[in-house]
């Protein structure tokens, strides 16, 4: 069996539903959300929170890659290409 829960063609969508799950009972249950939680959950919790900012680092890094791409010339080539020698 699989490490993955879900189909890769369909794998940010249901993980979309589940974070939404997990924000509506932190905000239905307040400070009782954690206080409510067994070990292995909580464990759970905090390894969904560090996930969380692993996504985001790699979010800004795809992201920044994709704009270099898009263009299709090098770093440099950008630079030199609004260069103003007059300036």
């Amino acid at each position: 069996m699989s490490n993955y829960p879900n189909m890769s063609y369909c794998m940010c969508e249901n993980t979309l539903l589940a974070m939404r799950q997990i924000t509506s009972a932190m905000q239905e249950k307040g400070t009782y959300f954690l206080s409510e939680m067994g070990r292995e959950e909580r464990r759970a919790f905090e390894a969904i929170f560090d996930e969380c900012e692993a996504f985001m680092t790699l979010t800004e890094e795809l992201e920044y890659a994709e704009r270099q791409e898009s263009d299709g010339q090098p770093d440099e080539a950008q630079e030199w290409e609004s260069f103003d020698p007059d300036c």
